[in-house]
């Protein structure tokens, strides 16, 4: 039993012992441990504050210009002086300006002579065209009435070879026409035939009354008293009839016909038609004349509009003697502006009050073609001018109310202009009350811009950004079994950010619950997975 008590009590020290060196143990890891702070998102609006330094500037500036080219004397103001209407801001050199003077009116005298030079040749020249015009028109005239007489000579040739043809024509040539041979032919032919019959008539009849005679003859031996009167009778008929046909034969012959001839008329007829062929290139030829005239005429007469067209055209755009007028009357005012100067003795006064921005002459050097003096206009109100940048930009806008804190105080004004300049900042101005404000003073002006509220907002020392890109992530607290019991380590987890500023990072809705613990610094480096403890 002792033994067993003492095995007892001896394991129970092992495990007290045990015990305490677990609870060393734990407590040397714990305190190796990374020690990190902690926050809850919380829903909050994100603030952004925009704050730039900047001058006060001059509202407008005025210029005070005088001539150039005179010789400057005395200066009497420099920048940052403050000088009322009339004060005197330097003065030129009398001796110089009377020179000027002089120089100029030799040059106005030189241009009123060239005035009236330039006057009386353009009046020349205008007789000169005056009178190109009216030889332009009588040579038209003379040619249009040129180009009538020789058009009616051409008509009157071609009318009178025309009439030669036509006469010649309806003569008709010097021979019998075809027909005019055939007929002939044929009529001769008739008479041969009409001959040929008539002989065979008297023949016939010739026979008739030797049949006749023969019967007779015959009959009176034999025949009947009746019969030889029938006989005798047809005898005294056959006799008429032969001495009928013989007396037409011989007046038949007695007018005998020639048989035609027209050999001779072949060269006639030739003759005729060369003499129509020559009338007819008559025809062409005075056909041809009057194509000439025609022709000829119209350029005679073109040529003529087009000189006369040329004479009346106007003569080129001459400004010489306008311009030289502008420049005499130009001339005539800088002279009066020379006297007037002369007249001031060389003095060169503000014609307002304002103050000295910029002296641009130098004494002993002449004057240039520019603004003599450059003044800020007291009349037109100071303004502020500060740079903002892009980042700065989304917050500002033309028309927001700010804060502007001078020397003189703060005021609440508006931002009335804005615009982006060569360096991609923006240049902001605000206009400054009437009155306040000196040039070159120093001044802040601020731009609070509250956002929308957010329901999840986290410090911004919990945000961390990936690289050199835009990924944002944050360390959580979480918590899980480990050799030693519960512990805690660090999760990583990606978030995106809506809005940020110097103090909050605004993350999209359910990136972190309300009960998750949010790092928000550590003394040592941590990362995924890291053990760490967390300070209360």
């Amino acid at each position: 039993m002792k033994k067993k008590e003492k095995m007892a009590a001896g394991f129970l020290v092992f495990l007290a012992l045990m015990w305490m060196c677990t609870l060393i143990s734990k407590s040397i890891y714990a305190s190796k441990l990374p020690r990190v702070t902690t926050a809850l998102a919380e829903k909050r609006r994100i603030e952004h504050v925009v704050e730039t330094d900047g001058i006060i500037k001059q509202g407008s500036d005025v210029a005070v210009h005088t001539l150039p080219g005179l010789r400057v004397k005395q200066i009497c103001v420099r920048a940052g002086d403050e000088v009322e209407e009339g004060s005197e801001l330097f003065w030129l050199d009398q001796e110089d300006l009377e020179e000027w003077i002089e120089a100029k009116k030799l040059e106005a005298a030189k241009l009123e002579y060239q005035i009236a030079d330039m006057k009386e040749n353009r009046a020349l020249d205008e007789l000169e065209r005056q009178k190109g015009i009216r030889r332009a028109e009588e040579d038209r005239e003379t040619a249009e009435n040129k180009a009538g007489t020789a058009l009616e000579r051409a008509e009157g040739e071609l009318r009178q070879t025309e009439e030669k043809l036509d006469s010649f024509n309806q003569a008709g040539p010097p021979v019998a026409s075809e027909e005019e041979k055939q007929k002939a032919y044929a009529d001769y032919n008739d008479w041969v035939e009409q001959g040929k019959q008539m002989e065979a008539t008297v023949s016939g009849n010739q026979i008739s009354v030797s049949e006749k005679e023969k019967y007779l003859e015959e009959i009176r031996g034999k025949g009947s008293e009746a019969e030889i009167q029938k006989a005798e009778a047809e005898l005294e008929e056959a006799k008429e009839r032969l001495a009928a046909s013989e007396s037409s034969y011989e007046n038949y012959k007695a007018n005998p016909k020639q048989q035609p001839d027209f050999g001779g008329e072949d060269s006639a007829k030739k003759a005729w038609e060369n003499e129509k062929e020559a009338l007819e290139k008559n025809v062409q030829s005075a056909e041809y004349g009057k194509e000439d005239v025609l022709s000829g005429n119209a350029d005679s007469l073109r040529n003529a509009d087009r000189n006369l067209e040329d004479a009346n055209t106007p003569g080129r755009a001459d400004s010489a003697l306008e311009i030289a007028r502008m420049e005499l009357e130009s001339l005539k005012r800088d002279i009066e502006k020379y006297r007037a100067i002369y007249k001031a003795g060389g003095k060169v006064v503000s014609d307002r009050s304002g103050t000295v921005t910029k002296v641009n002459v130098t004494v002993g050097e002449r004057t240039v073609d520019g603004a003599a003096v450059i003044c800020a206009d007291k009349e037109v109100p100071y303004q502020f001018e500060t740079l903002i940048t892009r980042e700065q930009k989304k917050y500002v806008n033309q028309g927001d109310a700010v804060t502007l804190d001078t020397p003189e105080g703060k005021n609440e004004l508006e931002i009335n202009y804005l615009e982006e300049d060569a360096s991609g900042s923006y240049r902001a101005v605000v206009y400054l009350p009437e009155g306040k404000g000196t040039l070159g003073m120093s001044g802040t002006m601020t731009k609070r811009a509250a956002s929308e509220s957010y329901d999840c907002c986290i410090p911004i020392e919990a945000l961390h950004k990936e690289g050199i890109g835009e990924r944002y992530y944050i360390y959580l607290a979480g918590e899980r079994e480990g050799i030693l019991g519960r512990e805690r380590y660090v999760e990583m987890r990606y978030v995106k950010v809506m809005d940020r500023n110097d103090s909050y990072a605004a993350l999209a809705d359910g990136e972190v619950a309300k009960d998750e613990e949010v790092i928000t610094g550590s003394d040592k480096e941590i990362g995924n997975n890291t053990v760490i403890r967390v300070s209360r």
